[in-house]
């Protein structure tokens, strides 16, 4: 019974959070992204080699996406422009909201559980308020933490190899993650070595690839770029933002309306 009450609460949530990740990207993401294509694909013929090889993450569902990105290979199949395009990108965000809703919601059992055998009033009473703070929590591991060290960057920039971003990526992530229960649940004075926990990654210092990320541009055109690459950034955090809000709102409300009930 609780099983199923989860999954049919993150089906909700995640469809309702991914959808409004793909509305806000539509309206101020997607711009920015065809801008910097148009660019990559009008950049000179001097800039293959190293700049040309290099790979160049797009902005996706939610920040755990932006940092990990990906690498184009020649023949690896894309989606069409168009309806196309716009049909895998929602369908990618719903399932990622789904499956961080199921985890959210999980977690949230568990606490509802917890403080229903412990009497604790603030785990037995959580609801869209307590959803909130944990969807703050989720936009800090998954995308402000990463986003320091490796902020989203525009097609046609030059980036540090796929492996090691991924693998700061997920240090960071969990890193952050241990840090901030350390300090929310720890009872004794040593939860606040959850702070340094969070700082570990930052001061191991993110990969970069050691070279201007728009080598390779005319000059003109390297400028465009970065003014776009800055953009970029700013509606990705308020991309990520409206999803990890979204998210959390909703699970705290599915929680205290399908699996509480499951729960006591």
């Amino acid at each position: 019974m609780l099983f199923r009450r989860i999954v049919f609460a993150a089906l909700l949530v995640g469809a309702l959070s991914g959808l409004m990740l793909s509305a806000v990207q539509r309206w101020q993401v997607v711009p920015i992204i065809e801008a910097a294509e148009r660019y990559e694909q009008a950049r000179t013929p001097q800039a293959g080699g190293a700049a040309g090889e290099a790979a160049h993450p797009h902005e996706g569902a939610g920040e755990h996406a932006h940092a990990a990105g990906h690498e184009h290979a020649a023949d690896a199949w894309e989606p069409a422009e168009g309806v196309e395009r716009i049909g895998f990108t929602v369908l990618s965000n719903v399932l990622v909201g789904i499956g961080f809703a199921l985890v959210m919601l999980a977690v949230m059992s568990v606490a509802l559980r917890r403080g229903a055998v412990s009497g604790r009033k603030a785990m037995a009473k959580l609801n869209w308020r307590h959803g909130l703070l944990w969807g703050l929590a989720g936009y800090a591991v998954f995308f402000v933490a990463p986003a320091l060290g490796l902020p989203p960057e525009i097609p046609g920039s030059v980036a540090a190899p796929l492996e090691s971003r991924q693998v700061w990526w997920l240090l960071t992530a969990a890193c952050t993650a241990a840090g901030i229960a350390l300090v929310v649940f720890g009872k004794s004075p040593w939860r606040w070595a959850g702070l340094a926990l969070i700082a570990v990654p930052h001061v191991v210092g993110a990969p970069h690839s050691g070279m201007s990320p728009f080598v390779g541009f005319p000059p003109e055109m390297a400028a465009e770029m970065a003014t776009l690459a800055k953009q970029f950034v700013w509606a990705s955090a308020i991309a990520n933002g409206v999803f990890w809000i979204v998210l959390g709102i909703s699970s705290g409300w599915a929680a205290q309306r399908f699996v509480k009930k499951a729960v006591a």
